[in-house]
């Protein structure tokens, strides 16, 4: 299956390689270990945010904390589960594509030299697995997760995020273009699916809202609880 999306995609996967290796020359990034541009930094900073999803976990998290943004924290958290449901437990192992910068069959040693570029990006990654993008995946479900729970007036900015996750992974050379497509469509297919599942268990929620845990679960709120114990300490204090 790697070696026929290979094929299907080498002109696409080239062609942006070009495009990326051309923006790290002219931002004066030199062949080696070291980073030499800001850009490849700033590549590099961007691409930590989805590493193994813990930023989009610890996000589904605090949102969770408030009662204002269960819901959404519910939804992102879910999402990010069920992306890597997707990409990581069922495409990675079933594919295995192997990444740009070890595919010498595919794209060749033209590819590992700009690899080389960007200071040899992440050099403790598999070199297998490349197929689709498990940083696009997650920050791709986080993003649309939390767009579909929220008044899109004010959150629909967060969709930008997924799609500079996929230029930095392309730019790095981990993941060819055709692995980060992948990654949006398996993430926001994993956020689709946590949307109605989150529905689903809300509504059961509310349907026994006088029972205790349905009633702490929909009413907790972390501000709340901290204005009341610093209100009993100032109480006893006095």
């Amino acid at each position: 299956m790697g070696a026929w999306i290979d094929t299907a995609f080498r002109g696409l996967d080239l062609r942006i390689f070009e495009i990326m290796h051309r923006w790290a020359v002219a931002a004066g990034e030199n062949a080696g270990a070291e980073i030499t541009s800001f850009l490849t930094h700033l590549m590099n900073f961007i691409s930590f945010f989805a590493h193994d999803g813990l930023c989009m976990f610890a996000l589904g998290v605090v949102l969770m904390l408030f009662r204002r943004t269960r819901r959404a924290g519910a939804c992102v958290f879910l999402a990010v589960c069920c992306g890597g449901l997707i990409t990581n437990i069922t495409l990675k192992p079933l594919i295995s594509r192997m990444r740009p910068y070890a595919n010498m069959e595919h794209l060749g040693m033209q590819v590992r030299e700009w690899w080389t570029y960007v200071g040899e990006a992440r050099k403790a990654e598999s070199i297998v697995g490349s197929f689709p993008s498990g940083h696009t995946t997650s920050a791709t479900a986080a993003m649309v997760g939390l767009f579909l729970t929220t008044k899109k007036k004010y959150t629909w900015p967060v969709l930008l995020f997924p799609i500079f996750m996929g230029i930095s992974r392309i730019y790095l050379m981990v993941h060819y273009t055709s692995d980060v497509l992948a990654g949006l469509v398996a993430g926001t297919l994993g956020a689709i699916g946590a949307f109605f599942l989150v529905k689903l268990f809300w509504h059961l929620l509310q349907k026994h809202e006088n029972k205790r845990l349905c009633k702490f679960i929909l009413s907790f709120d972390l501000i709340v609880f901290i204005r009341r114990l610093f209100k009993k300490d100032t109480a006893s204090e006095t």
